[in-house]
C-alpha cells in the first residue's frame, strides 16, 4: 500500500449525521459545531452524507450544496473527507462525486445500484464506468443488507481500477471482510475499512486500516484513541480494552433498528447540539425507544469518562 494511500484513509471517519431544521433545512451551524468537536477529540477523517446521513432522501442538488458547504470546511481543519455518493443512475453517480472532488474530497462512498439484483460483471461495469467518468478516488462499499453483494473475486478485479483505493465492508461476516483485506495487501494500492462497528476489534487485528463509524459521532475521543492504539501503537491488548469501553455504543449503532434517529437523540439529549429532525421516511424516536437507546449504549456515563 502507497504511503499516500495510509496517511490520507488509515482514519476514523464518524458516518455524519445531517443536522435539520424543523422545516427539512440544513442547520449547518450545528453540523460545524459537530465537527469541530470530533475533529478536537481526535478525529482525522470526515464521512459526509453517507447513510446515518440520509443522503438518499436529498435531490442531487441539496447533495450537492451541502458538500460544498462541507467538504471545504473540514478540508481547512485538516481532515480527510469522504462523501456518500450513490445512486441508482451511474451518470448521477458521477456528477455527484464530480462536485464532491471540485469541493476538495478525498474519495467517495459507492455502492452497486440498487433494486436490481445485478450479476458480478455488472457490479464491477458499475464501477468501471465510474472511474473512468470521475477524477475522484472510490471507496467501494460492498452492502448486501442493501443491494447486490459483492465477491471476492470480483473485488480483486476492483481493485485493479486506478481510483479504486479503500473498501468498506457492511456485510456483518467477518470473513468476507477477510477476504478483502487479505487480497487487498496483493494489490498495488488498495485497503480495506471497517464497516460494521461490532466487528471493529476483529477487522483491525486482521489487517483493517481505519472506521466507517456511526460510534464516532458520539464517542469521538475513544473512537481516535482505539484507532492509534490498534494502527499507530500496536498495542492490541490497550485496543481491546478500548473496544470493551466502546460495546455498548457499536452494539447500539448496528443493532438498533434506527440508527440515524438515535445518534441525533443522543447528540441532542446528551451533549446539547441541535440535530433537529430527521426526514421521511424515518420518524422520531418514542419515549420507549429513547428509553431504550440510552440504556443500551450506557452513553450517559460513557459520555462523561
Amino acid at each position: 500500500m502507497k504511503e499516500s494511500t495510509m496517511n490520507t484513509f488509515a482514519q476514523v471517519f464518524p458516518a455524519m449525521v445531517t443536522p435539520m431544521h424543523e422545516d427539512g433545512s440544513f442547520n449547518y451551524e450545528t453540523a460545524k459545531k459537530h465537527m469541530d468537536w470530533m475533529i478536537d477529540e481526535g478525529i482525522g477523517g470526515m464521512g459526509i452524507l453517507m447513510a446515518s446521513g440520509e443522503y438518499q432522501s436529498m435531490s442531487l442538488e441539496e447533495h450537492k450544496a451541502y458538500v460544498n458547504e462541507m467538504v471545504p470546511y473540514a478540508k481547512k481543519r485538516g481532515v480527510s473527507v469522504i462523501v456518500g455518493a450513490s445512486r441508482e443512475r451511474v451518470e448521477d453517480v458521477v456528477e455527484l462525486m464530480e462536485n464532491a472532488r471540485e469541493a476538495g474530497a478525498d474519495a467517495a462512498m459507492v455502492l452497486p445500484s440498487f433494486y436490481y439484483n445485478q450479476g458480478q460483471n455488472e457490479i464491477y461495469d458499475h464501477y468501471k464506468y465510474i472511474n473512468d467518468h470521475s477524477g475522484l478516488d472510490i471507496m467501494v462499499y460492498n452492502n448486501p443488507n442493501v443491494t447486490s453483494g459483492i465477491t471476492t473475486e470480483t473485488m480483486k478485479e476492483l481493485y485493479k481500477l486506478e481510483h479504486v483505493k479503500i473498501v468498506k465492508d457492511a456485510s456483518m461476516v467477518i470473513d468476507v471482510m477477510t477476504d478483502y483485506i487479505f487480497e487487498a495487501e496483493k494489490a498495488e494500492d488498495a485497503a480495506v475499512l471497517c464497516g460494521c462497528d461490532y466487528l471493529l476489534y476483529s477487522a483491525y487485528a486482521t489487517g483493517a486500516i481505519g472506521w466507517i463509524s456511526m460510534t464516532a459521532n458520539i464517542l469521538p475521543r475513544l473512537s481516535a484513541e482505539f484507532h492509534k492504539a490498534m494502527i499507530v501503537e500496536k498495542d492490541y491488548q490497550k485496543g481491546l480494552e478500548l473496544y470493551k469501553k466502546l460495546y455498548p455504543v457499536v452494539n447500539m449503532t448496528e443493532r438498533f433498528p434506527k440508527p440515524s434517529q438515535a445518534v441525533k437523540y443522543v447528540l441532542e439529549d446528551v451533549y446539547g447540539f441541535e440535530e433537529g429532525i430527521c426526514r421521511r421516511p424515518r420518524r422520531g424516536l418514542s419515549e420507549e425507544e429513547k428509553k431504550t437507546v440510552l440504556e443500551m449504549s450506557d452513553i450517559v456515563r460513557l459520555s462523561k469518562e
